[in-house]
């Protein structure tokens, strides 16, 4: 049974998939995709999308970097999550005029929208206000000014710092919503994780030793070099018994 090695890297990070694959997928890029019931995609989909944006965080920012978090005043609520999403891009339109005011370098963002629910006590003949605050990432500039730029209630602009698995604490909680609604928007010059794909690297014995040692670091270290091991979750497939590794890692800091 062949084995694909799919390594991602993003910034400080790389993560590394290991999974068995047929003979005549190995002699193709990528696998074709299978149909799955609707929820199961559905969750599959969060999961991914969930994953995609902890790689771009990883790839485009660094502890020089923002996190700005930005809520309403009651009287500023908006009325619908389009009228949310104008705020936010009204927001950005004026972080880069002062950007470009004061000399500094094209802005790069991701803006996520936090939904809540429904306020209460909406005026006659108008929808209620939405309960919704945002959280932006973006690049380097005066916390205060990205602060006092917003204009419809309390932002809170920290610096981001990241820990052994880059900023995927942050992303995490930037996206957890109890109603299972994640959005956001992002710049267009945001650069894409690297994605290599070897499907020679692996024997399934070779795999199997790796499972059995998911906490052996100097071993991952050597087949990785210059990163360290965070961690190794090894699964065997119910229904093809084959072995699945994904491994983290973080890149060595000399």
């Amino acid at each position: 049974m062949p084995y694909r090695e799919k390594r991602i890297y993003s910034g400080q990070m790389l993560e590394v998939e290991i999974y068995p694959i047929s003979p005549k997928q190995k002699k193709q890029p990528r696998g074709k995709k299978e149909k799955a019931s609707t929820l199961k995609q559905k969750n599959l989909n969060d999961k991914n999308a969930k994953k995609h944006l902890i790689r771009l965080i990883n790839t485009n920012f660094t502890d020089k970097d923002l996190a700005v978090h930005l809520t309403y005043t009651s009287e500023e609520l908006p009325r619908s999550e389009e009228e949310a999403r104008k705020d936010i891009a009204n927001y950005i339109r004026r972080v880069k005029h002062y950007r470009k005011k004061n000399n500094l370098p094209s802005l790069k963002y991701i803006a996520v929208f936090e939904y809540k629910e429904k306020a209460s006590g909406g005026r006659e003949g108008k929808e209620p206000p939405v309960r919704m605050h945002h959280h932006v990432i973006m690049s380097s500039m005066d916390r205060d000014a990205a602060e006092q730029l917003w204009g419809k209630g309390r932002a809170n602009a920290d610096r981001l710092k990241a820990d052994e698995y880059g900023y995927e604490g942050l992303a995490r909680y930037i996206t957890k919503d109890p109603q299972g609604s994640k959005r956001w928007v992002q710049s267009k010059n945001l650069d894409q994780p690297t994605v290599k794909i070897n499907n020679h690297k692996y024997s399934k014995r070779k795999v199997e030793v790796l499972a059995r040692t998911p906490d052996d670091r100097q071993l991952f270290e050597r087949l990785y070099p210059g990163y360290i091991l965070n961690d190794c979750i090894s699964q065997v497939n119910d229904i093809t018994a084959g072995t699945h590794l994904y491994i983290r890692m973080r890149k060595l800091q000399i």
